[in-house]
């Protein structure tokens, strides 16, 4: 049943929820170790599909809402080894996209379940 809940709420998820998920994700690893902001572990925790993930993760640095930082090290692929960090510009807008869900969940539009990550859990 929960595995079933789960896979709803992916299809159901909208890009203000999704927006919400990976800032808060991001703003509580900011004190954490690097390669806790990588895109593998931001999809794993937010349950963000990659091609998507990456794509909003892009926006949100064009937008500087975010910072790609570039490690300067190379992963087993070639890839550069880059991290994301939340800027005070996105720990404004997570906490502005918070109370608008917050308002959805009192007026019946958003589950409880969607304002938490699937790391909470854990």
């Amino acid at each position: 049943m929960l595995v079933r809940l789960t896979r709803n709420m992916r299809r159901q998820r909208d890009y203000p929820v999704t927006l919400y998920r990976i800032l808060l994700y991001l703003s509580r690893m900011q004190s954490k170790e690097i390669h806790t902001k990588r895109l593998i572990r931001i999809e794993r925790a937010t349950g963000v599909d990659r091609k998507e993930l990456k794509r909003i993760l892009k926006s949100l640095v064009l937008a500087e809402l975010a910072d790609k930082i570039d490690s300067g090290e190379v992963g087993r692929g070639g890839h550069p080894l880059v991290h994301w960090e939340i800027t005070e510009a996105g720990r404004v807008w997570r906490s502005d996209i918070g109370r608008f869900i917050l308002l959805g969940q009192r007026m019946g539009e958003y589950p409880k379940p969607f304002f938490y990550l699937p790391s909470d859990d854990v």
